[in-house]
This record gives C-alpha cells, sequence and structure tokens, in this order.
C-alpha cells in the first residue's frame, strides 16, 4: 500500500507540469461561461465572501466625451463571434499530501491522508458546458489495535450546464452549499458532507457532489435557486476502524452519545449497517443582493446525510442501522457591511430530528437554531479575523442521550507575514455551556505556488456528548503538502 501511495504520490505532483494549461485557441479569449452583465453568473452564491478588506476609494478625473465614445467598442462584435468557438481544459483541481502523529491514541500512531481531483471541462459554445471530475482517496493508519489501509474513488462535479441569458440549468454530479456563514450554514440543506476526516479539514473539503437537477434564475437583484435530488447521497464515511469513525469500535461509543457500559457493549456487538434507499428530496432558496442589505429565505425538505444510528434487534443480536429521514427546514438569513465589518446571521428551524432515549427507543423532535457572525481585517488586508456565535436547542421536554441545548463559539483568524511567503492560522471551535474545545494551530509556506507546504496540530478536549469529547484521545500533529490549481 505504501509503494501504491508512493507512485500515486509522485505521479499527482508532475500533473500540474505535463498539464500547464491545456485548452484550444479559444483559451486567448474570454472563456465562453463568462456572461453579459446583469446574468446570474455576475452575481455571487449566496455564501460566497471575497475575503478581501475594504478597498479605499480612488478619485477619478472626469474625461469630455467626443462622439465616438457614445458608439460601442469596435472589438465587441468579434469578441461575441469568437467566443463561440468550442475549448477544452482539463487539469487538476486539489492536492492534498498529509502524515499525521497520534501521540494518545490506542487506535494508531499515525494517520496519513492522500487526496487528489482531476477534470475535463467542454464548452462547446456559450450556452453548453460539460464537465467531467474524478477523485482519488487514500488514508493508512498504523501503529496500534486498529491499523488499516484504503484507497478509493469517487467522481466530483461532473454535468452537463446551460445558459441561456439570466437561466442556468445544471443536470449531473454537483456539490451544492447554501447558507452565508461558514463552517456551520443553517441553510446547507442540500449537500452531501464528507466524514473521512471529520473537522480537520474547512467546509468545502467536508463536501461531496451529488446526483442533482438544479435551476438558478435571476431577476434584477433576486435569484432563485431550486434543486431536487433524484437519488440520496449518504454522507461519505472513513473505514470502521479509522480514528475519524462516528463509532469506535475500541471503545464502544458512537458521536454525540454519552458512553456508557451497557452503549459500549451495544456497539462491540451490534451488526451496523445503512439505509438510503430513495430520493433525497429538495429544496428552494431565494436571495438578494446588491442593496444595503443582502438577505435570503431557504425552504427545504430533504434527508440530511449524516448518519443517525438507530438501535434495534435483540439483546443477544443488537443491531445499528444508520437512517437519514427527512426534515422540513424554513430559514433566513442576512449580511451587511459597516465600517469594514462584515455582519452575518442564519435562523433556522427543522423539523424531525432523531434523538435517543434512555431506553435505546428513538423519538423525533424540532429544532430552533442561530449563528450569527462578523468578519473584519485589523490593519489591513494582511489579517483577517471571523467570528461566530452558535445556539441549538432541540424543543423538547423528555430525557435524551444527546444535548438537548448547545451554546458555543467558533471562528478562524489567519495573518500573511514575509513578504507574503508565509501564512499562520488558528481554526477553532468552543462550547459555552458545556466543554467542547478544538484548536487548530497552522503555519504554512505559501511562496512556492501553486504548493503549500504547511504544519499544524488539531487538539480535541470535551465533556461527554460533544464532538470534542468523543475525539478527546486523538489530537493529532500534522505536516503535508497542498496544492490549489
Amino acid at each position: 500500500m505504501k509503494k501504491l501511495l508512493l507512485n500515486l504520490t509522485l505521479s499527482l505532483a508532475t500533473l500540474p507540469s505535463l498539464l500547464p494549461a491545456h485548452a484550444s485557441a479559444a483559451d486567448d479569449l474570454p472563456p465562453p461561461r463568462a456572461a453579459e452583465a446583469g446574468s446570474a453568473d455576475d452575481l455571487p452564491p449566496p455564501r460566497t465572501s471575497t475575503r478581501k478588506p475594504p478597498a479605499a476609494a480612488t478619485t477619478q478625473t472626469a474625461v469630455p466625451l467626443e462622439a465616438a465614445d457614445d458608439l460601442p467598442p469596435p472589438t465587441t462584435k468579434k469578441a461575441t463571434t469568437r467566443s463561440a468557438q468550442p475549448t477544452l481544459k482539463y487539469g487538476v483541481d486539489d492536492l492534498l499530501l498529509e502524515v499525521g502523529g497520534l501521540p494518545d491514541a490506542t487506535e494508531a500512531d499515525t494517520y496519513s491522508t492522500l487526496r487528489a481531483k482531476a477534470y475535463v471541462l467542454w464548452q462547446p459554445n456559450r450556452e453548453w458546458e460539460l464537465r467531467a471530475g474524478a477523485r482519488v482517496d487514500g488514508a493508512m493508519q498504523n501503529g496500534g489495535v486498529a491499523d488499516f489501509n484504503d484507497l478509493s474513488a469517487d467522481f466530483t462535479d461532473t454535468y452537463v450546464r446551460y445558459r441561456s441569458g439570466d437561466t442556468r440549468l445544471t443536470l449531473g454530479a454537483q456539490t451544492i452549499i447554501w447558507g452565508r456563514v461558514d463552517e456551520i450554514p443553517l441553510a446547507d440543506r442540500v449537500s452531501r458532507a464528507d466524514l473521512t476526516r471529520f473537522t480537520l479539514d474547512e467546509l468545502p473539503e467536508r463536501r461531496r457532489a451529488e446526483l442533482a437537477a438544479r435551476w438558478e434564475q435571476t431577476v434584477g437583484d433576486f435569484k432563485l435557486d431550486a434543486v431536487w435530488l433524484p437519488v440520496f447521497n449518504a454522507a461519505e464515511l472513513p473505514d470502521a476502524s479509522s480514528v475519524w469513525s462516528p463509532i469506535n469500535l475500541t471503545t464502544g461509543e458512537i458521536v454525540g452519545i454519552a458512553p456508557s457500559p451497557a452503549v459500549a457493549a451495544l456497539v462491540q456487538n451490534a451488526v451496523i449497517s445503512e439505509d438510503e434507499h430513495g430520493s433525497g428530496g429538495g429544496g428552494v432558496r431565494l436571495t438578494k443582493t446588491g442593496g444595503a442589505v443582502d438577505y435570503g429565505v431557504t425552504l427545504a425538505r430533504s434527508r440530511q446525510s449524516q448518519p443517525y444510528y438507530l438501535i434495534g434487534g435483540t439483546p443477544l443480536a443488537p443491531t445499528l442501522t444508520a437512517i437519514h429521514p427527512f426534515n422540513n427546514f424554513a430559514g433566513a438569513d442576512m449580511e451587511l457591511e459597516s465600517n469594514g465589518i462584515t455582519w452575518r446571521m442564519e435562523l433556522g428551524y427543522t423539523d424531525n430530528i432523531p434523538v435517543t432515549l434512555p431506553t435505546a427507543a428513538t423519538t423525533y423532535v424540532p429544532s430552533l437554531d442561530w449563528v450569527g457572525g462578523i468578519e473584519f481585517f485589523p490593519g489591513g488586508a494582511d489579517t483577517r479575523i471571523n467570528l461566530q456565535l452558535v445556539a441549538q436547542a432541540l424543543q423538547t421536554d423528555k430525557s435524551i442521550l444527546q444535548l438537548s441545548e448547545y451554546y458555543g463559539a467558533n471562528g478562524e483568524i489567519e495573518t500573511t507575514f514575509g513578504q507574503g511567503r508565509w501564512t499562520a492560522g488558528l481554526r477553532f471551535f468552543g462550547g459555552l455551556n458545556v466543554k467542547n474545545v478544538y484548536l487548530n494551530p497552522e503555519i504554512s509556506y505559501v511562496a512556492w505556488e501553486p504548493f503549500a507546504v504547511y504544519a499544524g496540530y488539531h487538539y480535541f478536549n470535551g465533556d461527554d456528548r460533544t464532538l470534542a469529547g468523543f475525539q478527546e484521545d486523538h489530537s493529532m500533529g500534522v505536516l503535508g503538502i497542498r496544492g490549489q490549481f
């Protein structure tokens, strides 16, 4: 397996030089997908953040217009005509090679990761776009009681897309992340989760492509985004022996459930399966941008891809079945900028959330959630601070094994130094009503573009039933290289 990973690593590392940016002659022109002013592509997606500080206003000197200025630019017609030529591109989207050390884990001493994504994009004309993408994922866990090697392949965004004016239709595998805040957007109701590395990656790397039909329609400052998931795709889970699995077979714990001898005996003797038949549902999101306040409304009836483990069977032959029930969701969000600070907020109501009673039976309750955050750049463009507060309250008066209320904070601090050659950052989350601490300091050398070499640490510590508490023996130091192409 190590030789296989090494061969894959060497092959993938040479891709940028072998495929510098292969394209047809039409690549010298603006890409065919660039839409005219006022089209859907001119508006940022609902959760897009520019990640740039407000620019200082500049003063421009008025220049008298001559008669010729009333005419359209002489190149307009040529650009429109030539942009209809077919374009073919291919390349590498993402590359990650990482090795980590687990000083406190009994399952393993090291955990290594390989991830590589490649794509082919063909645009026969202005209206049509065809994309095919694939990824390879490797994981290797060694040095303990739960060693394993895993190498798998999956598709990334692979679709057919049609554009006409302010209308965009997409059919195929897509990665769709709705919402306005970072890390835990409440409106994120039609995405497919990637749980193979728990919370080690930022949100976009914790999502996978899934089969969907999508209609995006722009009317002035408004954008309608409708998604239907004809086939349900459950979250991508790690190997059952992985330290990042939501079920710890070594200790007999389930993420979010308080550990006990009874739970441990159940987990270690149960037959584990997953129920993911049927469709995934869908949702509609309406957003407005361009004014003093940007806002959005989301309605969805969809199946969340994260698993809930239903306890069944008999005491002598227990079962754990990962189920994905339908949820009805209604949410609203807003964003505004004032004095160099961007304020974001989301509010959501979700019904039919499965929870576990002390008797091991399952019941379903609604939840009311709120997230508010700020983002700003103190001192200019070199430092960015993103802070968020989170509140979740399950609407029940019954005793349940999960946390019925959670209040916490999360965020990211990032700065650049050494004439832009180095970056240092800290990602974190923490509970306010319970102990739930995750810290991820990292330093990167980024001058070797498009690659970055980094060293970091993932620290977990928390109470029972929290994410950090479930992983508190899996704090990990990492060294790796990532590439964004």
